[in-house]
């Protein structure tokens, strides 16, 4: 513990001396910036683009329910009946009632002005029946409790969007799962290139870490100009996805105004999610610059 203190004190020594090896080191240190550059580059395009699938995922989610009309002649028990069933079906979710009168208020609302006049003189004798909106605990799950709910007596009618929403959400989801597990296999690429970089410094400059070792120098003397060495090449490393993510992110942002296609694919807003998100990639290449120059002196080491 107290070597490690002690190298601690040693820091602004350690770091002057992480950046004098970087400079010397030159055509090496590039190359390894280079290629923490890119892999940092696919990292951040590929979890920007999985966060905003996960948020117009859960756009279009939240926006899925299953649209239950009843028949129109049945009574309030009858239709309470109905609601009771929908409620024990497993992977239902909440399930909201709407009256006949709420369903003609609804109607009228999407017609406008002219749907009122229209309407409104079926107020005494309502053509339409009461209805429930379902939503589903797991969307992908909509077709079969839609089939479910069809089966129970006094169900007119269930509409949930078809096979479409259902593709939708599915593809969706898979998405979110790829993303996650390429940016996992991209880390661990990240992790063994600055590995291995440092591995091929440390050979280099075998002979000059003997010497120290022979004149006294601690295990951690030796380590922390090497792991700051690897986290200065993953600080490096992320400048350029970082400027590319800000300009490239907001361009893309600007020039769709926020929204793919339609109003359920909508982009997050570039702040703050861009600027907390280079935040995480400067992080997440230091710290794996920091990880794999430890792994590496440790085996040289071994210890």
């Amino acid at each position: 513990m107290k070597e490690l203190i002690s190298c601690i004190k040693n820091l602004p020594k350690h770091f002057k001396e992480s950046l004098v090896n970087l400079w010397r080191n030159g055509a090496m240190s590039f190359s390894s910036i280079f290629a923490v550059t890119i892999t940092l580059l696919l990292i951040g395009v590929i979890s920007v683009l999985a966060l905003n699938v996960q948020d117009i995922s859960a756009n279009i989610e939240d926006g899925v329910r299953i649209y239950v009309k009843l028949e129109r002649s049945i009574d309030e028990n009858a239709e309470k009946e109905v609601g009771n069933q929908i409620k024990k079906l497993k992977g239902v979710g909440s399930v909201t009632y709407s009256s006949k009168d709420e369903e003609l208020n609804k109607l009228i609302d999407k017609q406008g002005k002219d749907g009122k006049e229209l309407f409104e003189s079926y107020r005494e004798d309502n053509p339409l029946g009461s209805a429930y909106e379902v939503e589903a605990k797991d969307p992908t799950k909509l077709a079969s409790i839609a089939k479910k709910i069809q089966d129970i007596p006094n169900v007119n009618s269930v509409n949930y969007g078809g096979d479409s929403t259902q593709s939708m959400v599915t593809t969706l989801n898979t998405i979110q799962k790829a993303g996650s597990v390429f940016i996992v296999g991209l880390v661990i690429v990240a992790l063994f290139m600055i590995s291995n970089t440092i591995k091929i410094t440390i050979t280099a400059r075998s002979t000059e870490i003997s010497i120290m070792r022979m004149v006294g120098a601690s295990n951690w003397y030796i380590r922390i100009p090497f792991m700051l060495e690897g986290m200065l090449i993953g600080l490096f490393g992320a400048i350029i996805p970082i400027l590319v993510l800000v300009y490239g992110y907001g361009a893309l942002y600007n020039y769709t105004g926020g929204s793919l296609m339609s109003s359920m694919l909508v982009l997050k807003a570039p702040m703050p999610f861009i600027r907390d998100f280079s935040f995480i990639l400067a992080g997440l290449g230091a710290g794996v610059g920091l990880i794999g120059s430890f792994v590496s002196m440790r085996r040289f080491l071994k210890f």
